[in-house]
């Protein structure tokens, strides 16, 4: 369906003028709806995000008057291309998330097409219930993603698919009518049939087509467990199953029609699992295992090669998580087994590993009982699809030949001929995913942006739907058919039964309405590559080096666009997202808005168009994609580098000079004070500020420190004779924040220190320049990284451990530096970075090596304190060193429980919740986890938070004062005559 030349205008206004939730037609939303996870990109017409079912009727009856084609999306994690299209994308998942009614006596939801998965089923975990589609995606697929395309996952091999969970459907028809669909009795059928509207020709033409076709149906479709390409037409086929026109539209691609709101059957949640991890020294011998492991009926059997398992080395987010695996296997299977009882299932295990060992076929076995050690093994599963994507340059894994299943006893043979079409194109794969029911998703490395490489891409597909059709497989078994598997449709089902789907199509969407070129009438292969020979990587001249990507540009294309940044419930990324849940404030979006900048798709303006700035203001710079993403997208850097080239073009305002000179304003407030913080902190000031700068009046700053900690620190060595500075163990560096607003926090990190019996030698001031560095002024930032390094070079060439107390600090010191500076400084900022640790971190080595040495001696470091700590991590120290260790070190404090909140970031982000136009999403960040949780907190509980920024949010919002590390510790040392 193309529309009229002059109507792209005109059904802008209508939707503008009818539509309650949101319509958007700028350039930069179409752009960052343009794809998906898949290999293609489609520029839509424009955005609609409904708020309401009566929004979405008004959405599908404009564009039929008008004549634009409509594609609902949901997560936009479709591998296969099916959530982009030319006409307008309609994303439900902002707002028409709701779960709408939950039956528990007879185990029945009903829901909105926007809800994600792993939502629905927390509110569903406190009745016993659970939706068990285990997808690797599920903390943001959508349920109507999931109708539309039949997903499954881990568990299917005892679960199934989507399809065998949807009792009814609420579908909107392509020509504005809304029909029930539920299981029929032949009488019900025989009526739906006898209608002469669109709902009773569909009923007519399914049950006429399934029985003239039964018998090519019995002979085409494959006789696997997974199977999703085309119309399920074999569900319709004679028989005593009620006639449920669901099983239609399940899997159908959003081509038929549109969910509205879907009722789906729930199951009790699984009372207890084991899991077991056999390594293999060679894949093809884990497929050899595959079909006598599946006689011993696991619950799951997940596949990781090699390949994927050396995508984890080196991220800090996954490589902790491979402590399971010994030496370097060829491939592992991932073996879980669920019961109603825990004490019988170690015993499978057992008679598991006794039958591999009899058939030699399991040189390691490593037992997972405990439900973290579980969990920490899956979500190195999960993060499969990321880590096949997560190669730096321009060959990538490429999904399009992933998405195979063959008979569980045919795998070994498959994979193997598999591999031998690999080899003779000359590239290597990533091999994973679910070998219990004969699925392996194989992503083989390819450069999309050669003709070679296009070759390569075509050739592959080609060759393997021939082998899948020798082996009686399926070339769609999870991720649908999209535009990557759809022009093979004929060749997997015949003639017969193609021509079969395309009169389904026309008869639901005889105009093509609905999500045209997917499952039929695909255009080419190759029309509507993200990438291709044309294709421009740009080189930027940075401030930032990105040589670790190849460049800027590379950097923003190192987003394979597969989501992880949509999740909502756990982790850190992304923090404005979470609060909005506007795609437009994901990674993702940032990402692929920079990547089209610099390749010209968006104007000749490049990084200097104005319409990127909103995409990339809301981004907090908080590094949690750095850690999170499996691909390891750096938006934080990404995002500084922008701001930089921005200003070369557009004069920064006075605010953003303002809290980037941070330093200044430090510097002059504490020389003034306590006369600086009346003036900064009094009502008639902050309402000047918010006129002049926009800042946020309902925000006190923080005060200015009369006495510096250098002050402190210069006084406190002359009482002890200057024994503090003899012969060093540690430095401690005194950073911008805590030297002139906080100086308690270093004078407590000293003390404790000493009380440890270190020596600290405390470097003279210089700042790291953490605020330039958030506010794109890179030339100045290099300057005081040059000034930092030159500094701190020298105890990092005696070895000493250089402590932070401020996470923001450390991490642009360790982090930031080494790729603001070139050549040699930059090999001496490496060399720095390397010698940094902040205060938790080297605190936490120090207390267990010395209880180490205490042989036997358990008088406790640290004194009684509080009953409970809720620890809230910066974001930064999140992402580059975890809080293990800071949970480690407080854990030392007798008779006191840790809580480490998993409260992502706690929205204020440096100076970003002081500005006005960010307060609310600051606010809505911070209230997602962190605040409450501190409300909520009993009496004698106390909260720590190690970041600045942190510690001033909750108490603006809570009242609470928090600790650092280093305050609470002090208060609980015991008596010394060293502590001054």
């Amino acid at each position: 369906m193309t529309p009229p030349p002059d109507s792209n205008g005109a059904l802008r206004s209508a939707l503008e003028k009818q539509i309650e939730g949101e319509v958007r037609f700028d350039k930069i939303s179409r752009a960052i709806y343009a794809t998906d996870a898949s290999v293609y990109q489609i520029t839509p017409l424009g955005v609609v995000i409904p708020r309401t079912r009566e929004d979405v009727l008004r959405t599908v009856r404009l564009c039929r008057e008008h004549g634009a084609s409509i594609t609902a999306r949901g997560g936009g994690t479709s591998q296969a291309g099916q959530a982009i299209g030319a006409g307008i994308q309609l994303d439900f998942s902002k707002y028409m998330n709701a779960l709408l009614d939950l039956n528990i006596d007879n185990r029945t939801v009903k829901v909105e097409p926007g809800i994600i998965l792993d939502e629905l089923n927390d509110k569903l975990k406190p009745h016993g219930l659970q939706l068990p589609l285990d997808l690797s995606t599920s903390n943001r697929a959508t349920i109507g993603g999931m109708i539309a395309n039949n997903s499954s996952g881990t568990r299917s091999v005892i679960y199934g698919a989507t399809i065998d969970y949807v009792i009814d459907l609420n579908v909107l028809l392509a020509d504005g009518s809304i029909i029930n669909l539920q299981p029929l009795d032949e009488t019900a059928l025989t009526a739906k049939c006898a209608q002469t509207d669109l709902e009773g020709a569909c009923y007519r033409t399914v049950r006429d087509l399934a029985s003239e076709h039964a018998e090519e149906i019995a002979h085409r479709y494959p006789k696997i467990t997974r199977r999703t390409g085309g119309y399920n037409l074999n569900k319709f086929v004679p028989s005593d199953e009620p006639f449920n026109l669901t099983r239609l539209l399940v899997g159908s691609e959003g081509t038929l029609g549109i969910t509205l709101d879907a009722t789906l059957r729930l199951v009790p949640l699984l009372k207890a699992n084991v899991l077991c991890v056999v390594q293999f020294d060679e894949m093809l011998d884990s497929l050899s295992a595959t079909p006598f492991i599946l006689k011993h009926q696991p619950s799951a059997v997940e596949l990781m090669d090699r390949f994927l398992l050396d995508c984890t080395k080196g991220k800090p987010e996954f490589e902790p998580l491979r402590d399971f695996i010994v030496g370097d296997p060829g491939a592992i299977l991932i073996v879980e087994f669920s019961g109603d009882s825990a004490d019988d299932l170690p015993g499978r295990i057992d008679q598991l590993e006794s039958d591999l060992r009899e058939r030699k076929l399991a040189p390691h076995l490593h037992r997972a009982i405990d439900p973290d050690a579980q969990a920490r093994i899956w979500k190195l599963r999960k993060a499969g699809l990321g880590l096949a994507m997560s190669q730096i340059g321009d060959a990538k894994s490429v999904s399009y030949i992933e998405d195979t299943a063959v008979p569980p006893d045919r795998l070994r043979d498959y994979i193997e001929q598999f591999k031998v079409i690999l080899a003779e194109h000359s590239t290597e794969a990533g091999f994973y995913a679910h070998a219990s029911i004969g699925l392996i998703h194989v992503r083989p490395v390819v450069n999309m942006k050669t003709a070679e490489g296009i070759d390569k891409f075509v050739s592959l597909a080609e060759k393997i739907s021939d082998l899948v059709l020798e082996f009686g497989g399926a070339i769609s078994s999870e991720h649908g058919d999209g535009l990557v598997r759809a022009p093979f449709q004929e060749k997997m089902f015949g003639p017969t039964l193609y021509r079969a789907f395309c009169e389904v199509k026309q008869t639901f969407d005889p105009d093509g309405l609905f999500n045209p070129g997917k499952i039929v009438h695909a255009p080419p292969l190759t029309q509507n590559l993200r990438f291709g020979p044309k294709y421009q990587t740009r080189k930027v001249d940075t401030a930032f080096s990105f040589s670790d990507f190849g460049g800027l540009s590379m950097a923003a294309e190192q987003c394979g666009g597969i989501g992880e940044c949509r999740k909502t419930l756990t982790g850190s990324m992304c923090p404005s997202y979470m609060a909005t849940r506007d795609e437009n404030d994901t990674t993702r979006a940032r990402a692929n808005a920079l990547r089209l900048a610099i390749s010209g798709q968006l104007g000749p303006d490049g990084l200097a168009d104005r319409s990127l700035y909103p995409v990339l203001d809301l981004c907090l710079e908080c590094k949690a994609c750095k850690t999170e993403c499996p691909t390891g997208v750096d938006m934080a850097r990404m995002k500084s580098e922008f701001l930089y080239q921005y200003h070369r073009h557009h004069r920064p305002s006075a605010r953003t000079r303002l809290m980037a000179g941070a330093e200044h304003l430090a510097v002059w407030g504490s020389r003034f004070a306590p006369l600086s913080n009346y003036i900064a902190r009094n009502s008639l000031t902050r309402w000047f500020n918010e006129k002049l700068f926009n800042l946020d009046s309902r925000r006190i700053p923080p005060s200015f420190a009369r006495r510096t900690f250098l002050q402190w620190w210069s006084r406190h060595c002359q009482n002890d004779n200057g024994n503090s500075q003899a012969d060093p163990e540690a430095a401690l560096f005194a950073d911008t924040f805590t030297n002139y607003h906080e100086p308690i926090h270093a004078i407590a990190a000293v003390r404790v220190a000493e009380s440890l019996g270190v020596r600290l030698t405390v470097p003279q001031r210089v700042c790291c320049g953490r605020p330039l560095i958030s506010k794109g002024f890179l030339k100045e930032a290099a300057q005081q990284a040059a000034a930092t390094t030159q500094t701190l070079a020298p105890l990092a060439r005696l070895g000493l451990p250089i402590i932070f107390c401020e996470p923001s600090c450390y991490s642009a010191v360790r982090d930031d530096h080494p790729h603001l500076l070139r050549d040699e400084m930059r090999e001496q900022a490496e060399m720095v970075a390397s010698a940094c640790v902040t205060f938790e971190e080297w605190a936490d080595t120090k207390v267990a090596g010395l209880i180490d040495s205490r042989n036997g001696d358990d008088e406790p470091l640290f004194r009684s304190g509080p009953r409970k700590i809720l620890l809230h991590g910066h974001c930064h120290q999140k992402a580059l060193t975890g809080m293990e260790s800071a949970a480690r070190l407080l854990s030392r404090i007798p008779n006191c429980q840790v809580t480490v909140l998993d409260s992502g970031c706690c929205g204020m982000a440096g100076s970003f919740g002081y500005e006005k136009e960010h307060y609310t999403v600051s606010q809505a960040v911070g209230e997602r986890v962190l605040l409450p949780a501190i409300r909520d907190k009993e009496t004698d509980t106390v909260v720590v938070a190690p970041g600045f920024s942190c510690r001033h949010q909750v108490e603006h919002f809570t009242g609470i004062d928090a600790h650092t590390t280093m305050t609470l510790l002090e208060t609980l040392l015991p008596p010394s005559p060293t502590n001054h």
